[in-house]
């Protein structure tokens, strides 16, 4: 896995503690700044072309939330001990309404175990592409990322914070990167998603696949459910491939396990304990894992 790390911004920018920003204009840039202890830094509004750039945050709440934009760039963003609140939830990325490409690269964040996100029925996460309507599609890209320590509070609600989370309409890749420690799944993925580089630990599970689809390589550690869940049609079998699957945790935990429907689990090469659990024995009937070519660890 890649080093990701953080913004190398110059040694004279103090911390400071601004004003929240409400943006509907046309084309906003929000770059180069050191930030602490406040709620949220951007609230972004039918804005065509968004940059965030060049930011450090510590003690902090969620950099942006975005609804109904257009060119996202987003590059070189740190966040430590990153906050969480009822109203604004948490993360780095968080958008409704669809866009229509987003390039994110360069990203870490490091959530405050002190501050898990309130227990509510909300779903948070480092980046969240949300919703749920027509609207809500886009194509992105999300590269060179470290992201650890996603929690919520335990209580009533179910406990759903994710690594990354993308709903059905957005397609695109996520590479080179890692997730550890999260309250739900590593990688929530909805829609024509490809992953490819990526280490996965700690997490309820790994990757939670809503669709048929095919991945690269990925590397899992211990997780507290299954690696991988996977949703099958009510009707259709789903398939999922992935091209090497690398599993160095504990060999107990099931490498899979199918929901709601049969699912066909592919892996063209799997690096495993020789005594690794490959199918949950609760996975959906008719659900199988296949496996081409497999190397013992």
């Amino acid at each position: 896995m890649p080093n990701i790390a953080p913004p190398a911004l110059p040694n004279w920018l103090a911390y400071e503690t601004p004003q929240t920003i409400y943006s509907t204009d046309h084309s906003v840039d929000v770059s180069k700044i050191k930030i602490e202890g406040g709620a949220i830094l951007l609230r972004a509004d039918e804005v065509s072309s968004l940059v965030m750039s060049n930011i450090v945050a510590r003690d902090f709440g969620p950099i942006m939330r975005g609804r109904s934009l257009e060119y996202i760039t987003v590059d070189r963003i740190a966040a430590s001990r990153a906050k969480a609140n009822k109203t604004y939830g948490m993360g780095i990325i968080n958008t409704t309404g669809g866009f229509l490409t987003a390039v994110m690269q360069d990203l870490v964040f490091q959530g405050d175990t002190a501050s898990p996100a309130p227990n509510a029925a909300e779903a948070w996460a480092a980046i969240a592409l949300k919703g749920k309507t027509s609207a809500d599609t886009g194509n992105f890209t999300i590269d060179r990322f470290d992201f650890r320590d996603l929690w919520m509070a335990s209580g009533s609600q179910y406990e759903n914070v994710d690594g990354i989370s993308t709903e059905r309409g957005y397609s695109g890749t996520i590479q080179n990167g890692r997730i550890v420690n999260a309250s739900d799944a590593c990688l929530d993925i909805k829609g024509d998603v490809t992953v490819d580089n990526v280490y996965l630990e700690n997490c309820r599970e790994g990757i939670k696949l809503w669709s048929s689809q095919s991945h690269g390589l990925i590397e899992m550690g211990t997780h507290r459910f299954a690696a991988i869940i996977a949703k099958g049609g009510s009707s259709n079998a789903s398939s999922v491939y992935i091209e090497t699957l690398v599993l160095t945790g504990a060999p107990t935990v099931p490498a899979f396990r199918a929901e709601g429907g049969p699912v066909t689990l592919t892996i063209g090469t799997l690096v495993a304990d020789p005594n690794q659990v490959l199918n949950a024995s609760s996975s959906y009937a008719g659900s199988s894992v296949k496996v081409l070519n497999r190397i013992d660890i």
